[in-house]
């Protein structure tokens, strides 16, 4: 039997449980619940945290629904799907999705995106809030580069309020590793603090 057919007999317009249901839509478990809820919570608190479970769990469909949930008058949303561009690509991209000009070379690219990071929250009242996928990609400069970018005003503030990464299936390359620590056996999803005085 053919997807049309089925979708004619029962009359279904568009196909159900497609990829692009709005969050509200989606069914409430407590799972998905609790992990929106500490999203939610690491962006308020300007905190870094860190989800994670198996394949199609539902950690990037949480990000989606806690995201859509925050005021985009008073948060922007700088999504990088895929963090293997390194730092200097995860550094361009930043400042590309925040309307500058990357500069040319990655010494001038960091503090440039920092500098972007906090005039987005200063000169417009918008916090940023990063979300990385596939986070278990990130090599140990990248999460110093994270690190460093919730370095903000000696550290009394962050440049960025929130970040996501999300670590996907751990034998599909090396795990997300931080200095001294083991390889992640997870799939993750990590959150940065924001660039208000905490």
């Amino acid at each position: 039997m053919s997807i049309e057919r089925l979708q004619a007999h029962y009359g279904f317009t568009r196909m159900p449980f497609g990829r692009n249901l709005a969050p509200g839509m989606l069914h409430r478990h407590a799972g998905h619940a609790e992990a929106v809820a500490r999203i939610s919570w690491c962006v308020d608190q300007h905190a870094i945290g860190v989800i994670t479970g198996e394949v199609g769990a539902g950690k990037t469909v949480a990000i989606r629904a806690a995201t859509t949930a925050l005021d985009p008058a008073r948060h922007v949303i700088i999504y990088l799907p895929n963090p293997s561009v390194g730092v200097r690509g995860m550094l361009h991209h930043i400042v590309t999705a925040l309307g500058r000009v990357p500069s040319f070379y990655t010494a001038t690219l960091a503090p440039q995106a920092a500098e972007a990071l906090a005039a987005e929250h200063a000169e417009r009242g918008r916090t940023p809030v990063v979300v990385i996928d596939e986070a278990h990609l990130l090599d140990n400069a990248q999460m110093e580069a994270i690190r460093m970018l919730t370095n903000h005003d000696m550290d009394s503030g962050l440049a960025v309020r929130g970040t996501a990464g999300r670590a996907t299936h751990p034998a599909a390359s090396t795990a997300t590793r931080c200095p001294g620590s083991t390889r992640s056996t997870h799939r993750g999803e990590v959150f940065v603090g924001g660039n208000e005085p905490i």
